[in-house]
């Protein structure tokens, strides 16, 4: 138990220089440029935690994954004014609300359950609505 809490402390400290170091890259990088250490050097990183996960843990990941990355998309297109010209505000929209539908799909895999919060399997709500007079 003991090598598994200094294992563990091991890697939160690694893990937050990491994040520091790629911050210092971003900073140090000139914008527009090529692709840089940040976004290389952190793709290994992902795919051996994300190897880690159970199924469960996987899929949240894979739809928070798919979720960050259209946000991220559309907070750049609304930074570099790409969201003034109508066809591409249409189309980063247009991705965000695919990719969070595909997203929850992978959460839901079976949908999202039309019971509410009792989890008994019956309807919630006021009942049987009477026919309209």
């Amino acid at each position: 138990m003991r090598e598994l809490a200094k294992s563990f402390n091991s890697f939160s400290w690694a893990l937050s220089l990491l994040g520091a170091q790629q911050v210092l890259n971003l900073v140090r990088r000139p914008l527009g440029g090529a692709q840089g250490p940040s976004a290389s050097d952190l793709g290994p990183v992902t795919r051996v935690a994300e190897g880690q996960l159970g199924s469960t843990l996987k899929n949240a990941f894979e739809a928070g994954e798919q979720m960050q990355r259209s946000a991220v998309d559309l907070a750049f297109g609304v930074l570099t004014l790409e969201v003034l010209d109508p066809n591409r505000f249409v189309a980063l929209s247009t991705d965000v609300v695919r990719q969070s539908t595909s997203a929850l799909r992978r959460l839901f895999p079976g949908g999202v359950p039309a019971t509410t919060g009792c989890g008994c399997g019956q309807a919630g709500g006021w009942g049987p609505m009477p026919p309209a007079r």
